[in-house]
């Protein structure tokens, strides 16, 4: 017996193929079949299907973390830039002399300080002519063992 398929799509769920069977005296006849595939998932899908949700699980959590990380940074940063600039207004707002009695600022020397984790240093030193004073501010602070630092600096004119 020999046999020759000829297959159409009839439906996206039914394979309809004809069968020219020849039988034992010769004479062909056309049989009509259709085929139904088994329905639901094969071991392989699910796997593959579970493979690709862990993989694009791990990348979104891998960017979170990252985020996380970074959002951190940056508030240090700003925690940073912000006790900077209020020292540096702090100086600005009173009169120059004051600030020397103070010793909040002291031409050709160092003022530190804490606040909180950061420690800050006020460095001052006469510009070129005795009426400009150069002041700046400088932050420093440990994160995850690194240190970090941010540096602020203005010229006032100093009567």
């Amino acid at each position: 017996m020999s046999l020759i398929l000829r297959g159409e799509l009839k439906t996206p769920s039914i394979l309809a193929y004809n069968v020219l069977e020849r039988d034992q005296k010769g004479v062909d006849a056309i049989k009509n079949h259709n085929f139904v595939p088994a329905k639901g998932y094969v071991l392989f899908d699910v796997l593959l299907a579970l493979f690709l949700f862990s993989l694009g699980f791990a990348a979104l959590f891998g960017l979170t973390v990252g985020a996380l990380y970074e959002s951190g940074q940056a508030s240090n940063l700003m925690e940073g830039a912000n006790l900077a600039q209020s020292k540096m207004d702090r100086l600005a707002a009173h009169e120059w002399s004051d600030n020397f009695a103070r010793r909040d600022c002291v031409p050709g020397g160092i003022v530190e300080g804490t606040d909180g984790r950061f420690h800050w240093l006020i460095r001052s030193e006469w510009h070129d002519s005795p009426e400009l004073l150069e002041v700046g501010v400088e932050v420093h602070w440990m994160e995850r063992g690194h240190p970090y630092q941010y540096k602020l600096e203005s010229l006032y004119a100093v009567e």
